[in-house]
């Protein structure tokens, strides 16, 4: 039975980088689509980091995981909070074969901190996760810092558009960096299973969509591959991405919309609102903290409830802050970024309108909703209680923003200029894979690979098993 390597490239999609490929500027990814099996990967939506990684880990629709993007919403307690590992329901690719006596190894991989048990080795990977206790077991962190400097993310990351060469170089050491721990980990270890992920490169897509800085990453990530391939040649391959990526060319607040609309009811008594005044910002914080090398700290003590109750210098808040600047009692509804509605009136007819409303709404000349979907459309689960009531299916070159506090409703790109698509990278090399194209849904690799490791495929699953 051929043992099996994933890499994982977050935000990869072919329309991005197949240019590079036929200029002959990427062989490595050449060869891979002339020798493999190779399509487009489609995410769950929204097509988000989390919770697709889990998706692609579990096997398992959103519902089923019990997290729909990086906010999660509890409306009966009125609470907004970012979920981490722990709250994700389900098993993984990486549970399920150690439990057959399978040795497995993780690398990187967003959405896995803090790590947990396997038969093998795990490092959780960014953007969730601290400078600590990101490995499993432990004594591998300390391994891992001195014989690489590893890292979680660049230690300037929070500084991405002010000290920016600075970031970007190490964002290309780190990129470079997995690969050499992957290799390392391979050597050292008898592994069945393993995964490298990049979670970096979708960092750079997302600042910098379109220039060199972004094809010198995919640069370092086609020579990495390449390396991987030579030394380990009787591997199965796999090559995947939790989401694609397209250009952004208008940013819409869309509870700034249904502000305006006044389906949005804000609060003017709010913490948030207070730190405005005073002139207490996020940006003036991480700076500062930066500077002092406290930030670390500063993430592990101060509650995280706390942190997001911080305005931005334009005095926006996200994820938890957001709940205490809501007006519960007088909404309708207030949505997350990237797809997530939520209602707060039961009001058949106004959802209703509210669907056709954004359907029907264009800026520019452009549509922003390719479809809003309903929850009972798109997710499969016997509890959808907390799942969003709503969830649109952005159109392509539209970028959702979350945050309350923004004073326009439509605006130009402004700190991102690369959005998430759901249409991914999907490949699968190795001995025994014919050359041929194949489309997958995210789903499908834990129920594959777990069948290529004769693993029961439980009936909960929601992918299929590719035939490669």
């Amino acid at each position: 039975m051929q043992k099996v390597i994933v890499i994982g490239l977050d935000g990869g999609s072919w329309n991005y980088i197949q240019k590079w490929i036929d200029e002959d500027k990427l062989p490595t990814f050449k060869k891979l689509q002339t020798q493999g099996t190779w399509g487009i990967q489609e995410s769950q939506l929204p097509p988000v980091t989390s919770p697709n990684w889990k998706c692609f880990s579990t096997g398992l629709n959103p519902a089923k995981l019990g997290v729909y993007w990086w906010e999660n919403v509890d409306v009966a307690n009125r609470k907004i909070y970012i979920p981490s590992s722990d709250n994700f329901k389900g098993k993984e690719i990486f549970d399920y074969l150690s439990d057959a006596g399978y040795r497995v190894g993780v690398v990187n991989m967003p959405t896995t901190y803090p790590p947990h048990k396997i038969n093998g080795v795990m490092v959780s990977g960014g953007p969730d996760a601290m400078e600590s206790k990101y490995t499993y077991p432990e004594p591998l962190e300390k391994l891992l810092k001195n014989k690489f400097d590893y890292r979680a993310l660049p230690q300037n990351i929070s500084l991405m558009k002010k000290d920016e060469t600075s970031v970007i170089d190490e964002i290309y050491r780190l990129i470079k960096v997995r690969f050499e721990v992957a290799e390392y980990l391979l050597k050292e270890g008898n592994f069945d299973f393993f995964m490298v992920a990049v979670y970096l490169i979708n960092v750079l897509q997302h600042y910098h969509y379109g220039d060199d800085k972004v094809f010198k990453a995919w640069q370092i990530i086609d020579e990495g591959i390449n390396s991987l391939i030579t030394k380990y040649p009787d591997r199965l391959f796999f090559l995947m991405s939790d989401h694609g990526t397209n250009e952004i060319k208008f940013k819409f607040n869309i509870n700034t919309y249904l502000q305006e609309k006044g389906y949005l009811k804000i609060k003017q008594d709010n913490t948030s609102s207070k730190l405005e005044k005073i002139g207490i910002n996020r940006e003036s914080l991480i700076k500062l903290f930066t500077k002092l090398h406290l930030k670390e700290l500063a993430k592990k003590l101060v509650p995280r409830k706390v942190q997001e109750m911080i305005p931005n210098k334009e005095g926006q808040v996200m994820y938890a802050g957001k709940a205490d600047k809501i007006d519960w009692d007088n909404s309708k509804c207030f949505a997350s970024g990237q797809g997530p509605i939520y209602l707060l009136s039961k009001d058949l007819e106004f959802k209703n309108k509210l669907i056709r409303e954004l359907e029907e709404l264009e800026y520019k000349g452009m549509s922003i909703v390719n479809k809003v979907f309903t929850r009972e459309e798109i997710y499969k689960s016997s509890d959808l209680s907390k799942a969003p009531d709503l969830i649109v299916d952005q159109a392509p070159h539209t970028h959702f923003s979350g945050s309350l506090g923004s004073k326009h409703v439509f605006e130009a790109p402004d700190h991102w200029t690369g959005e998430n698509e759901k249409k991914g990278i999907f490949l699968a090399y190795g001995e025994g894979v014919l050359n041929s194209k194949k489309d997958i849904n995210i789903l499908d690799y834990a129920p594959t690979i777990l069948n290529h490791f004769n693993v029961e495929v439980l009936h909960d699953m929601d992918g299929e098993v590719i035939g490669l």
